[in-house]
Parts: structure tokens; sequence; C-alpha cells
């Protein structure tokens, strides 16, 4: 049997072995060693694997992961996620679906500090959304607006998902999360507008609420109440964006940042330091886990052939570039109903990133396509974890199923924001560009 058979025998049993609900990295790990082993010799084999295992998790660059990941946690803990809701409350709590709108601007302001969206839901799970049930508004909105408020986070920076896709493709993540705030803000407006006409045509989703104080003086109080996110995330990107610092020595400033604000809003305690530094450590070691098995699997396609042979089928095909893009978003919604966002990233491109090069697409544009079609993962059923994670957070106070009907809408939102970018991609361009002539 030749190498490339075996390839595609391969794939087909990780297909299978996910269908039994093997762990994602367990079965790439299983897979690509039993391959290898059969395509060089044993000893061969003894010898690769740890060095590329290695060679994978050991680059400096993911040191910004579970820095990120840290510097989300200390931010929650000195609550500028309260701070970020309070302040969108007081510009926008009276506009149409004014409490739903100004979750989806705290979530924009609140992802800054933070880069997991599953972090971003617990939150504001527990801040936004028993404030608008108790306001009168329509339950499914409420927690639909949140669940894909949520992804917002893996577009504004400081992102984890852009920094493993950059690890994986060897793209600038300095580029990639610079690449990554308009199109965030673009996502954070549309949502608003769409929220805000809904609301106006079908107020009874939406009452007026009463007592929330939008005046100016109201206004500028919680812009000044707001200045740590400012200062955190201006230092943070400020220091990226003018090449001052790497992406993983401007994380590393974010936790001292973050921390500082938590000594200084009186908020410090050894539990909460021990628990955002425990959390931060279960999330990167997973993500380790996962590319470490995924660099053995793609060596496994690699060397029998699948990933050239791929590429060269649909480059021979002929398909114009807007119909891969098209395939490819078809493929990856669908992934998403039954994959999370990194096992996804991990599990394709090896042979997506080729073939986008092959076609002369900027993979800094690519990397911001696939993080917003992995936001829409997050919030599909049956595996949509931000929608979990929600559910977790609340428990019985909340129906999964409502948690899931109400994203659904948002859903078209999210393919809406997708091809715009896909039409425009300067949206995402203009300011890494920007960023290299600054230099």
């Amino acid at each position: 049997m030749d190498q490339l058979t075996i390839g595609y025998l391969g794939f087909l049993a990780f297909v299978i072995l996910i269908f039994f609900r093997v762990p994602i990295a367990y079965a790439m790990g299983v897979v690509g060693t039993a391959g290898l082993f059969y395509v060089y010799d044993p000893q061969v084999v003894f010898k690769f694997i740890p060095l590329e295992v290695y060679s994978h998790t050991s680059n400096f660059t993911l040191s910004a992961l579970p820095l990120f990941l840290l510097m989300g946690y200390l931010a929650f803990y000195a609550d500028l996620s309260k701070d970020s809701y309070d302040a969108a409350r007081a510009w926008f709590g009276k506009v149409p679906g004014g409490l739903a709108v100004a979750t989806v601007y705290a979530c924009a302001i609140f992802g800054a500090c933070s880069g997991s969206s599953l972090a971003e839901c617990a939150v504001f799970s527990k801040i936004s959304v028993p404030e608008m049930i108790r306001s009168g508004y329509n339950k499914r909105l409420s927690l639909g607006v949140v669940a894909a408020g949520g992804g917002l986070d893996v577009l504004i920076p400081p992102s984890i998902i852009m920094v493993v896709y950059g690890v994986m493709t060897e793209t600038s993540i300095g580029q990639l999360l610079i690449a990554g705030i308009l199109p965030g803000i673009l996502y954070a407006c549309i949502f608003a507008v769409a929220i805000a006409l809904f609301c106006w045509l079908k107020p009874e989703y939406a009452p007026k609420t009463e007592g929330i104080d939008t005046s100016w003086k109201a206004r500028l109080k919680a812009v000044r109440d707001i200045w740590a996110v400012v200062l955190l995330f201006g230092v943070v990107l400020g220091a990226i964006y003018t090449g001052w610092s790497t992406p993983d020595e401007a994380a590393a400033v974010g936790v001292v940042g973050a921390l500082l604000l938590v000594v200084y809003r009186k908020k410090f305690t050894w539990e909460k330091m021990k628990t955002a530094a425990i959390d931060s450590a279960k999330a990167s070691a997973m993500i380790f886990l996962l590319l470490g098995a995924a660099s053995v699997f793609a060596a496994f396609l690699s060397v029998s052939g699948v990933i050239s042979s791929i590429t060269t089928w649909v480059t021979k095909m002929g398909l114009p570039y807007w119909a891969i893009i098209a395939a490819l978003m078809i493929l990856y919604l669908i992934m998403g109903c039954f994959l999370d966002a990194i096992s996804m990233m991990v599990l394709t491109m090896p042979v997506v990133a080729p073939l986008v090069q092959a076609h002369g697409a900027s993979l800094v544009w690519f990397g911001v396509f696939i993080s917003m079609v992995i936001v829409i993962g997050a919030v599909t059923p049956p595996l949509g974890l931000n929608c979990y994670v929600m559910k977790a957070a609340m428990g019985d106070a909340v129906d999964l199923n409502d948690i899931f009907a109400g994203a659904a809408p948002f859903v078209v939102l999210m393919i809406l924001i997708t091809v715009i970018l896909c039409i425009f991609p300067e949206i995402s361009l203009w300011l890494p560009r920007m960023m290299l002539s600054t230099r």
C-alpha cells in the first residue's frame, strides 16, 4: 500500500475516532504516531516525534498565550468587566434595546483586556443577563446578545485564537492582533444597530428601562471610570503597533499592569491570584497539548503526501478564488457544530494555509476570516461552547435551548460580517499596513 493511501486511511481513522468522542488531541496523536511508524523506521520515529512536538510547543512566541490568558483573569478580578458595562449602559441605556446594545459594547471594551470569548460569556452572563431579564427584556434576546457578543473577544486583541493561528502559519502575531481591531469595531457596530432597529420595531422585546442615568455628567463619569481599560489596552497594543515590543513582551507588560490594577483597587487576595494562575495554566496546557498532537498529525499528512495532493487537486480544478473562500466558509460552519475553535484550527491549517497561499491571499486577512467563522461555531449547536459556558455560569436559571435559540438570529449577522470582510479585505489589512509604514 502506497504512502498516499495510508495518509487518507489515517485521516479516515481520525474522523472515526472523533465520532466516537475521542478527545481531538488524543485522536491526532494516536493516528499521527501510528502513521509515522508505517512510513518511517521505528528508530527514526522515536527520535522524530519528541523533536517535532518540542519544536512546535517551545516556540517563544507562544509565551504570549498564557500571559494574555492570565491578563484576562486579572482584569476580571480588577472589576474591569463591570466598569465596561456601566460605561456602555450610561451611553446607550436609553436607545431602543439599550441594555442589549450596552452589553455588546461592554463585550467589545472588556475584550480589549481578555483573550478568551468563553471567559467573557461567563462574566457577562452574571452581569448583564440578570439585569436585562429584570428590566423585562425577552429572555432569549438577553441570552443571545451575550452568547454572540462574547465572540468579540476573538477579534479584538489580545486574541488567543490569533496567537495560535500566527504560530501555526508563521504569520506575524503583531500584525494579526492589530488586524482584528477594525473588524471587531465593525462587528460591534452592526450588532448594536441591528439590536436597536429590531427593538424599535418590536418594543415588546425590550421595554424602555427607567432609572438609568444617561446624562452627560453620568456619561463623562463613566468614561473616567474606564481609564484602566483604556490604559491597559493602550499600553499593550500601542507597544505592539509601534514596534516597541514583541507580542510576548507586551503580554508580560499587560499582566503586570492588570496585577497593579488589582492591587490599586484593593481587590487583591492570594486566593484570587491562585485561581487566576491555575485557570490560566489549565487553559494553556490544553492548547499546548493540541498544538503538540497537531504537529505530529500534520507531519504524518505531509510525509504521506495528503497535504500536497489536496492542494494540487484543488488548484488544478481552476475554481475562482471566491468559490474556494465560500467553500471554506461552509466547511468551517459545519465543523463548528462539532469541534471547538482551536481544534478546528490545528486540524485544518496544515492543509488550508498552503491552499490559501497558492491563490495569493494574505495570511493576515485569512487569520481574521478564520477567527470570524470560528466565532460562529462557538454559538451553533450541538457544540456551541459559548452557550454551554453561559449555561454553566447561570445554572438552572436558564435553559440551554433558550441560549441557542437566542443566539440563532445573530448567526445571520455574523455571516453578513464575514461576507463584508471577504468583499472588503482592506478592513482587516489597513491597520497592519499602517503599522509597517510607521516603523
